[in-house]
C-alpha cells in the first residue's frame, strides 16, 4: 500500500487481512497476518471474530453453488418424470 493514505489503524488492518486470508485460501497470508495481529496486541476474541467473518464470506458462494447444483438436478428429474407420463 505504498503512498496510500491509511485511515484504518494497524490492528483493524490486520483483522481485515485475517478475514481476507481465510476467504482467499491463503495459508501464508493467514500465518503472517495472525502473527502480526498478535504482535500488535489484537485479542484472540477479535481474531476469532475476523476468522468467523472470513469463513462466512467464503462459505456463502460454495453453499449457493451446492444449492444450484441440487436445484438443477431436481428440475431435470421433474422434467424427465413429466416427459415419461
Amino acid at each position: 500500500m505504498e503512498n496510500a493514505v491509511l485511515h484504518l489503524n494497524s490492528k483493524i488492518t490486520e483483522l481485515i487481512a485475517i478475514g481476507s486470508s481465510i476467504a482467499g485460501n491463503c495459508l501464508p497470508c493467514l500465518r503472517y497476518h495472525f502473527a502480526e495481529a498478535i504482535r500488535l496486541g489484537v485479542s484472540i476474541v477479535e481474531i476469532k471474530e475476523a476468522i468467523k467473518i472470513g469463513k462466512t464470506v467464503k462459505e456463502k458462494p460454495i453453499n449457493d453453488i451446492y444449492k444450484l447444483a441440487d436445484d438443477l438436478i431436481n428440475r431435470e428429474k421433474e422434467k424427465q418424470t413429466t416427459e415419461n407420463k
